[in-house]
């Protein structure tokens, strides 16, 4: 039996973004969303790379090489990446998520990195086929937070693996494709913002264009604070019809890097095209005179009578538009702490100290002292002596953490240890040193031994007849 996807593509920069990272394929063999990062355009050119190498796949393929031509073709892209990078140094820190289902016969490869996701719909229910890269869902396997936490979390977004021109290790799998089955890919913009639940009812919808445009809809209504990238393909029996053109959207349509491709729809839903729908409200909030204009278009609408009307609404308008204007602050806010998190984790991963591990030994840890809800602040690089072969006076100041300024300060730090000093016999006071000098041992006669010298000259103090330890005091007879 030989099937087909059936399939519908739509991209969106959402309400804060300047400009769209997303890049999104859709063709008769392969679905392909990826989330780039960087910044200055930067993800823009990372998630359109990593598009354009996969849509070489997009042709007849063995079903046995599935996993091997999608885990080949994301290894390229990622040395692309790396190559791009080193060559211009805007691109430096470039990366990108990437989630693609690649179809031969009836089955299905399927390749993630990131937190980008892909969903199943079969029989009415929705099921994740992939697992997230993030620091979050970490803690969620551990059982250190719960799902409902991870979602209001701050280092939510922080990603374990990602395409950055560094080695990452893809997660491929095989699933079988059944006819009836729905596939749906997106970036974080829509999973992040649009809760499961209603996730699965819009894919009830009757097609993928119809479930598409509703999806990207109720992201931008719930603030759009990320671009929005939506792929649903349906798996169909292929009967002979003519094959539809492959789509690309996002940066990877505005670069044009897939030759033959057509672009995807991007913005509003053309079927209504009037301003005031929904998603268009939305894009307009926090914007000078929106309120006014708001008001004005409604009016006259309803002609100048009932605009009158609507002036005085009263506190119900009042409350209507104080709810927009703090979902968009909110929004604003959301963004900013979540980028300051971001930052703060990239501070702390610079920093270096030489301190103590559990095992009581010297070890050279990046990162900081402390941790905050289970999750620690630094990592061992390496281990040392153990602390009861330091000098007594450096353990204090290792069990507080040393600071250093790299790793190979670190190592200089240690290197530089005292060693403790060793035990000395008692011994009786010596005259004080001067500023200069070093406070020299007591002189003791030779011969007799350290104990037979302490004791001599211990009893030649006036009024000392014996010592608790020294051997009697030879006395003259009368």
């Amino acid at each position: 039996m030989s099937l087909r996807l059936h399939f519908a593509v739509r991209s969106d920069v959402g309400h804060v973004r300047e400009g769209n990272e997303d890049s999104a394929y859709a063709g008769q063999r392969l679905l392909a969303v990826a989330d780039g990062m960087g910044g200055h355009a930067a993800g823009e050119v990372a998630s359109s790379t990593v598009i354009s190498r996969l849509a070489d796949l997009d042709d007849e393929v063995d079903s046995d090489d599935l996993v091997v031509e999608l885990n080949e073709a994301v290894r390229d892209a990622n040395r692309q990446l790396r190559e791009m990078s080193l060559e211009n140094s805007a691109l430096d820190g470039m990366g990108t998520t990437v989630t693609a289902v690649l179809s031969s016969g009836d089955m299905l490869g399927v390749l993630h990195v990131g937190d980008s996701r892909a969903y199943l719909l079969r029989d009415g229910v929705l099921s994740q086929v992939t697992h997230d890269h993030t620091l979050v869902q970490d803690l969620v396997d551990q059982g250190r937070i719960t799902p409902e936490q991870a979602n209001t979390h701050p280092q939510r977004s922080l990603l374990m693996r990602a395409l950055d021109g560094r080695e990452v290790e893809p997660d491929l799998s095989v699933r079988q494709a059944v006819p009836g089955d729905r596939y749906l890919l997106c970036t974080d913009g829509l999973s992040g913002v649009v809760s499961e639940d209603t996730i699965l009812e819009t894919l009830l919808l009757p097609t993928p264009q119809e479930a598409v445009d509703q999806l990207v809809d109720l992201a931008l209504k719930g603030g759009g604070p990320d671009n929005i990238t939506v792929v649903i393909a349906d798996i169909e029996e292929d009967h002979g019809e003519a094959l539809p053109y492959p789509l690309v959207a996002g940066a990877a349509a505005e670069k044009r890097v897939v030759p033959g491709a057509a672009s995807a729809r991007s913005g509003p839903d053309p079927r209504h095209p009037d301003t005031e729908s929904a998603a268009a409200k939305a894009a307009r909030i926090g914007r000078s005179g929106f309120h006014r204009r708001d008001r004005q278009q409604q009016a006259s609408d309803r002609g100048d009578d009932e605009g009158d009307d609507a002036d005085g609404e009263g506190a119900g308008a009042g409350r209507r538009r104080n709810g927009r204007r703090v979902l968009f602050v909110s929004t604003i806010v959301l963004v900013l702490v979540v980028a300051g998190a971001a930052g703060s984790w990239a501070w702390v991963r610079g920093q270096y100290y030489v301190g103590v591990d559990d095992e009581d030994r010297v070890t050279l840890f990046q990162g900081v002292k402390g941790s905050l809800l289970g999750v620690s602040f630094s990592s061992a690089l390496s281990h040392h002596q153990p602390l009861s072969d330091v000098a007594e006076l450096d353990r204090d100041d290792l069990r507080s953490g040393i600071p250093a300024d790299s790793r190979a300060d670190g190592e200089q730090i240690i290197d530089s240890l005292d060693k403790p000093t060793p035990t000395r016999p008692a011994a009786l006071p010596s005259p004080s040193p001067t500023p200069t000098e070093r406070p020299k041992s007591p002189s003791l006669p030779a011969g007799g031994g350290l104990l037979t010298a302490a004791c001599a000259q211990a009893t030649q103090a006036p009024g000392v007849t014996a010592v608790p330890g020294c051997p009697p005091s030879p006395t003259s007879s009368p």
